[in-house]
């Protein structure tokens, strides 16, 4: 009988005493894209401290006016400025190995497996680069958008844009509904006939289930009639179970920057002395105003000029770049048929499909933690990582790796402490209630 080596499944006569040859290096099957998280990094700063506090300029001084000759002049006025007041989010990973995993790969040789140590720690970095890149959209208690206009007693599915899986998660910690409030994010300044902004719509609702394949979640009754017509409403989660306080150690994402009735201690809502200047834009795709509006709508050039428009009334800026998910990227794809200019001198290569897109010469950036449905239109000047440690292996004792009480194991961990903010939230703006794909 000759001597044979085998397979996995069927062992040959050799198969025992044969070594096991690794090719390295270790092949990554996980998404580790993080492209926000890279584009806010081009905009870090340090600061330290118990919290970080940052000025804005929100109002002129009022004394300026034209006077008639030998008039009074105008009472004097001030400029107007507040304060935005943040702490930092601390992030942690741990890993755990045993003294005989790190012996094993220590000894195996340059073809052996990847060391038990070099695994944990390099794929860790990964672990919290992704996280972190998660709640740069939807961090703290902003999931997203709902965009519909409904009176009360209509159907207690609204269709969401945000974070399904945060939302799943306070359903399944709580093991309950979960009370939410719904912002009515209607900026003055582009509707100044509206007698709420920057409100919570109604008293808290329960957030009853969510159906992320369909695109909605199971609310309580709830009024939005006198909600604007193509605006949309932030969702927050306003439950104040202890199981749910994980929330509020993470940093304040995308969504809670442009979308919370607050911004970082300033209300911004439309009340006498409030700072309407640091309202968003937040616009929905669908533009009816009727009562009963449930159709999400397709992305639309025109929309997403009236977004880049509107934020030049409210802030003289325009966005520099656009952020959404990879879905969308086909949809808006489709909205170039015949809007291209291709120039035919010469023989070309014919290729049917594109990765580098923009609109109007502003850059289209994508990522699948940018919720599908949404776009983001940002100013990233007005964006900053506010960093009050970078991150690294805690090593305070002069170790990385610590003795595990009672065990032959060793542990670390690795911390970044840090939050981000935009100090010029009228500068950006949300499109949400775009079809799902």
């Amino acid at each position: 009988m000759p001597a044979t080596i085998g397979t996995i499944l069927s062992p040959g006569t050799l198969s025992d005493i044969l070594k096991e040859y690794y090719i390295s290096p270790l092949q990554a099957q996980l998404n580790d894209e993080v492209m926000v998280l890279e584009l806010f990094e081009k905009a870090k700063i340090s600061w330290a401290g118990k919290q970080a506090v940052v000025p804005v300029h929100v109002g002129r001084n009022s004394g300026v006016d034209f006077q008639a000759e030998d008039a009074a002049l105008t009472a004097a006025g001030n400029q107007v400025v507040k304060r935005l007041t943040f702490t930092s989010a601390y992030l942690y990973g741990r890993f755990e190995v045993t003294g005989p995993a790190i012996a094993a790969a220590a000894k195996g040789g340059t073809a052996s497996f990847i060391g038990a140590l070099e695994l944990e720690m390099d794929k860790l970095k990964n672990d919290i680069r992704d996280r972190s890149n998660r709640t740069l959209t939807s961090g703290n208690r902003v999931a997203g958008f709902i965009h519909e206009k409904k009176a009360p007693g209509d159907a207690a599915d609204w269709e969401f844009r945000g974070d399904f899986p945060k939302l799943q998660k306070a359903l399944d910690e709580k093991t309950a509904a979960v009370a939410v409030r719904i912002v009515n994010n209607t900026n003055l300044v582009l509707n100044p006939g509206s007698t709420v902004a920057y409100e919570y719509v109604a008293s808290a609702q329960n957030l009853n289930s969510i159906n992320a394949a369909a695109g909605t979640i199971n609310l309580d009754t709830l009024d939005t009639s006198a909600v604007l017509g193509g605006i949309g409403m932030a969702v927050v989660i306003s439950d104040t179970d202890p199981s749910l306080d994980y929330l509020d150690a993470e940093p304040e994402g995308i969504y809670r920057n442009l979308g919370y009735v607050d911004h970082f201690g300033v209300d911004r809502g439309a009340d006498e002395g409030d700072a309407t200047e640091l309202q968003s834009v937040v616009f929905s795709q669908s533009t009816d105003g009727t009562l009963g509006d449930t159709t999400e709508d397709d992305m639309s050039l025109e929309r997403i000029q009236q977004c880049f428009d509107a934020v030049m009334v409210t802030s003289g800026k325009e966005p520099n770049c656009m952020l959404m998910h990879p879905a969308q990227r086909a949809k808006y794809i489709g909205l170039l048929n015949g809007n291209i200019w291709s120039y035919s001198d010469k023989a070309q290569t014919g290729d049917g499909g594109f990765l580098g897109l923009s609109y109007g010469g502003v850059p289209i950036k994508t990522s699948r933690h940018v919720d599908n449905g949404i776009v983001v239109f940002m100013e990233t000047s007005c964006w900053k990582l506010a960093v009050l440690e970078d991150g690294k292996f805690a090593n305070l004792d002069g170790n990385v790796l610590s003795r595990v009480a009672g065990k032959d194991n060793w542990e670390g961990f690795y911390k970044w402490y840090y939050n981000h903010y935009c100090h010029r939230p009228n500068a950006n703006a949300v499109l949400t209630g775009l079809t799902l794909i």
